[in-house]
């Protein structure tokens, strides 16, 4: 198997650091899924994975809720694991640099970098914000300063 293909496939290093960040930069519940809440309950969605991932809804009392959330909370003295290794903040530049050299990763170019807020947004929602929707003239824009 040519390296190429290696690394683009399901075992390759994208494969590995696809892995680890669906682990190490995760929430323990999103506030979109969150359905409802009142005094006893909290319903919330969560994906059936032993029915083809369907969505279902899961209704919980309030107690039992909180203490299936306090279990995603780490004890006192463990640190969690983006904190460590290549990912810690005193080896980014230079450990990840070596790890992207070493698996001949592509290079990632910030796309925003030099743009301005307006440019940005422009580009997110792929429309001109600084058009009127309806006549299409330009609309005054004043940013404030900080």
């Amino acid at each position: 198997m040519p390296f190429e293909k290696f690394i683009t496939s399901s075992y390759g290093p994208v494969a590995v650091i696809k892995y680890l960040g669906r682990h190490t930069h995760r929430i323990a519940i999103s506030n979109n899924r969150i359905g409802s809440v009142d005094e006893h309950t909290v319903t919330f969605k969560v994906r059936d994975k032993k029915n083809e991932n369907k969505i279902n809804k899961l209704t919980l009392q309030g107690v039992e809720f909180i203490r299936r959330f306090l279990m995603h909370i780490l004890p006192k003295g463990f640190v969690k694991v983006r904190y460590y290794g290549v990912l810690a903040h005193r080896n980014k530049k230079t450990k990840l640099a070596l790890c992207r050299k070493l698996t001949k990763s592509l290079l990632y170019k910030p796309k925003f970098t030099g743009l301005t807020t307006i440019e940005i947004l422009c580009k997110l929602i792929n429309r001109d914000v600084t058009l009127c929707p309806e006549c299409l003239s330009k609309l005054k824009i004043r940013i404030a300063s900080p």
